[in-house]
């Protein structure tokens, strides 16, 4: 009989327990009361438990502000001192005024320099605070049940934690959520300032199972870690932070999950140590914030391991790895490709994100993770040639580093076109003081031009006879041809007299427009030497402008070959014939081995582009 009572005893007594949490009783007082209970506190420390702080409009006014749009307005700024310890459990605050829906009530323009401790508090709001004594807020034994409850019997209990506008001076540590059942807790901790002591100080987010969750528009100041661990909510975001040189450790869990979850403009001048365990199209990473600076937890774990295992850092722990800025940068710099496992984490990560941009159609911040991976490819290829050298390797990492800089390995065709501009131009200057088949008068064309002014300017001839006289063979040639046409018209059909005519015409109409453009130019009327020495000057400026016009012509028409020969040697390797001679011809063949290098990459990287 006894152990059968006993046995009623413990089920009653487990029964009352389980109906005590969601019908709880508690102690009401209102903000002022509260307020007072902690002011004629003379222990060192207050504590107080179970009880639900409602607001009395005719004593709590100190304690209301209103929130138009982000302006807020206090009641009262004047600044509240506590000098005391507070340990909250299961207390309650309610910070919605039912007289005026955009009235809020909480602890605001308060200094706290002792510890503050909220164990089980589903809702609170501090608003420019400032804690110079750690704040621990710790929220994991609700169900859902109970929360509800609460909601029932007290109207203007809002289950939302709220810290905005604080300075925090020392570790926070905020765990929220419980893993059995869904919460409706809403967290916001948004605009407030981080001022940690040392860069041992850490910071703790922890969120699970919640309703919604904001780490917003936050300030971190000095050095410091901060460790935020996400589950799911509802709506997540974590939104324009300043991290600076705090270390960050995020970690998004697969357990639940978030219908939206937003992690962008973030600031981090660290890396940012990342595990995610799944990704959904509704969320949104934005690359740009950390590129370049992500780091696998898994792989610095493995890296840890690695220290632990091997006998080295045989004076730390786990822990004190974990957190020594000597042992991540190390692992940032190299191990992360030097360790295998390590290496095969992070590949892993960058791989995951890229699939995911893939999935959002974010060509873009794909293309750009992509090269993020194919880097650290490359870093790693570098470390096994320097472990093991072999033409193979090294002839691989070697491809890699050319692909990063000719196509950003094969994410930027563009990119290519330009590098081989770069190339053609450099040829082509080569090019530049050699002869080729494709210019007539070669290196002897600006001679060629010296010659014709200085014989112009010695003799009494008009410009356009000069340039007609340096004509003659191939005027003579036409004048002959002309001939034979006009002296044996009779002896052949007439078809062929008019069809030649035309042909002539066109043959010698640039040199006779020319000739006539030169007879207009023509001002010196004689030679030089016999021109009057008033208009000397004059006359001699104008025949130095039309020979720098002239130079410039025949430069332009050096240039545009050298050019030319360049372009067909890269493009085609000449169509099997090297129009120069001498050094640069063995110079064309390694150029048009670069072309045919180059355009097959360019040709592989656009059709890449194009399926993707």
């Amino acid at each position: 009989m006894r152990i059968l009572f006993k046995v009623l005893l413990l089920l009653l007594i487990s029964q009352f327990t389980a109906f005590s949490q969601d019908h709880f009783q508690f102690k009401v007082y209102s903000h002022a009361d509260f307020f007072n209970l902690i002011t004629q506190e003379t222990d060192t420390i207050f504590r107080l438990k179970d009880a639900f702080i409602r607001f009395d409009p005719q004593t709590d006014s100190l304690y209301f502000f209103k929130d138009s749009e982000r302006g807020l307005l206090f009641k009262s700024t004047d600044t509240l001192t506590i000098n005391i310890g507070l340990e909250l459990e299961n207390v309650h605050f309610e910070h919605q005024n039912d007289t005026d829906e955009n009235v809020s009530v909480g602890f605001h323009h308060m200094i706290f320099n002792k510890e503050v401790q909220l164990i089980n508090s589903s809702s609170f709001l501090f608003i420019h605070c400032i804690f110079n004594g750690a704040l621990t807020i710790v929220n994991d034994g609700f169900k859902r049940p109970f929360l509800e409850n609460l909601d029932s019997n007290y109207p203007n209990y809002d289950p939302e934690i709220h810290l905005l506008n604080n300075t925090i001076r020392q570790p926070l540590y905020l765990n929220i959520g419980e893993i059995e059942n869904y919460s409706s807790i809403g967290m916001y901790v948004m605009e407030n300032k981080f001022s940690l002591p040392d860069a041992k100080a850490q910071t703790e987010i922890m969120v699970n199972n919640i309703r919604e969750t904001n780490i917003d528009d936050n300030q971190f100041h000095g050095k410091g870690f901060v460790n935020v661990f996400i589950d799911a909510s509802n709506f997540t975001s974590v939104y324009r932070n300043q991290f600076n040189d705090f270390r960050v450790h995020l970690t998004k869990a697969s357990w639940g999950n978030s219908q939206v979850y937003i992690f962008e403009e973030n600031r981090f001048n660290q890396e940012v140590m990342l595990a995610v365990d799944n990704f959904s199209v509704n969320h949104v990473y934005r690359w740009d914030q950390w590129a370049e600076k992500t780091i696998s937890t898994l792989g610095y774990n493995a890296y840890l391991v690695h220290l632990l295992t091997t006998g080295k850092n045989n004076s730390l722990g786990y822990e004190e790895l974990f957190y020594s800025d000597t042992v991540f940068n190390n692992y940032s710099s190299s191990y992360k490709y030097q360790i295998e496992k390590s290496y095969k984490f992070e590949m892993q990560l960058l791989g995951q994100f890229y699939d995911f941009y893939k999935l959002q159609h974010d060509t873009d911040y794909a293309n750009q993770v992509y090269t993020a991976f194919k880097n650290l490819e490359t870093q790693r290829l570098k470390f096994l040639y320097k472990e093991s050298p072999s033409f193979k390797g090294y002839f691989t990492w070697k491809i890699n580093q050319f692909l990063r800089l000719f196509s950003a390995y094969g994410t930027e065709p563009a990119r290519s076109i330009v590098f081989s501009l770069y190339v053609i131009l450099a040829f082509a200057v080569v090019y530049l003081f050699f002869p080729n088949h494709w210019d007539s008068h070669g290196k002897n064309r600006i001679k060629d031009r010296f010659l014709f002014f200085h014989k112009y300017l010695r003799l009494n001839k008009g410009i356009h006879d000069v340039y007609m006289e340096g004509q003659a063979e191939e005027v003579h040639s036409y004048q002959s041809f002309r001939k034979v046409l006009d002296d044996h018209k009779d002896e052949v059909p007439s078809f062929f007299y008019r069809a030649a005519k035309p042909l002539l015409k066109w043959s010698t109409a640039s040199t006779t427009i020319y000739s006539k453009i030169l007879s207009r130019l023509d001002f010196l009327k004689g030679t030089w030497k016999e021109t009057d020495s008033k208009v000397r000057g004059i006359k001699t400026a104008l025949t130095i402008f039309i020979f720098v016009i002239a130079l410039t012509y025949d430069l332009f028409i050096k240039v545009l070959n050298a050019l030319m020969l360049s372009i067909n040697t890269f493009t085609t390797l000449g169509f099997g014939e090297i129009p120069i001679k001498g050094l640069p011809r063995y110079l064309a063949i390694i150029q048009g081995f670069i072309g045919w290098f180059m355009l097959t990459i360019f040709s592989v990287s656009l059709i890449s582009q194009l399926l993707n």
